[in-house]
């Protein structure tokens, strides 16, 4: 075969193969809402939420700051096929933590629910592990509050999670619509609820946001 024609074959399946590659990789994620995210390091993770379709999801995915980015095509890396979500989450909430330099995301509430449209509650606390990119849901200690969505939550300096109010209805298994005003407390350290104090505290809410 002619020399030249080998070398432009050679480019022309290099080209071809770089291009399914990042067809491949290449990952943009659909519009939704009442998903939860959180920041760890330099990675902002992305949980569940609802589609344009109305339906629940359980998506992971991250988008990488460590290194600039277009801010038409963001670089987004989807978890999705290997670490989703257990369940389908919406309305729920997130945060993080790093004991002994070990990340975990908890996810925190909100609606669990299977493909059918379900509900599959085992437990109002899941963790992730972003290194490991497995989930589990701990073994936890005290009074578990009552089941809620539309929540926020903010960690301490110490590993503790707090989680004001929130809402109860019929899609978590509650007869009535309840608002609450309490503060649950997540210690991630010895795995713990507890209760925060109640005087003087807000008013009972929903949708609202916290920051730590």
């Amino acid at each position: 075969m002619n020399c030249k024609i080998y070398k432009s074959l050679n480019c022309f399946f290099i080209l071809i193969l770089s291009y399914l590659i990042f067809e491949v990789e290449s990952f943009t994620p659909a519009g939704r809402l009442a998903h939860s995210s959180v920041l760890v390091v330099n990675r902002i993770y992305f949980f569940g939420g609802v589609d344009d379709q109305s339906n629940d999801l359980s998506e992971v995915f991250y988008l990488d700051l460590s290194k600039p980015f277009d801010m038409a095509t963001p670089s987004w890396k989807d978890m999705s096929a290997t670490s989703a979500i257990p369940f389908r989450s919406a309305f729920a909430t997130t945060a993080s933590t790093n004991n002994d330099n070990n990340p975990i995301i908890y996810l925190i509430g909100g609606l669990t629910r299977d493909q059918n449209n379900v509900d599959t509650f085992i437990s109002l606390i899941h963790a992730f592990n972003p290194k490991s990119k497995k989930w589990n849901t701990p073994i936890i200690k005290g009074k578990e509050p009552e089941r809620r969505r539309n929540i926020q939550a903010v960690v301490d300096d110490v590993g503790k999670i707090y989680v004001f109010g929130g809402k109860t209805d019929n899609s978590l298994g509650s007869e009535i619509i309840q608002l609450f005003n309490d503060i649950a407390i997540f210690n991630t350290k010895d795995l713990n609820w507890s209760q925060g104090p109640i005087v003087n505290a807000p008013l009972k809410r929903d949708l609202y946001t916290a920051t730590h």
